[in-house]
């Protein structure tokens, strides 16, 4: 009888954190539009220039880094 009752409180502890995983999963979402993603690639590539000519990337204030 203890076993059913544990496995009971156990089936309704898994669909509750289900739930809020899920919450957490949608809630967390973003869009990524094209024009963002092409910047953050053309950041990603200005960063591994830099790292092999043996600089150090980082800028002061990013929104000040223009991309082309």
């Amino acid at each position: 009888m203890l076993d059913a009752l544990m496995a009971g409180t156990e089936k309704k502890i898994q669909e509750y954190l289900a739930e809020i995983g899920r919450r957490g999963g949608l809630a967390s979402r973003r869009e990524l539009t094209q024009s963002h993603a092409k910047q953050m690639v053309a950041i990603r590539e200005a960063k591994r220039a830099a790292h092999r000519r043996g600089k150090q990337w980082q800028p002061r204030d990013r929104r000040l880094v223009k991309l082309s």
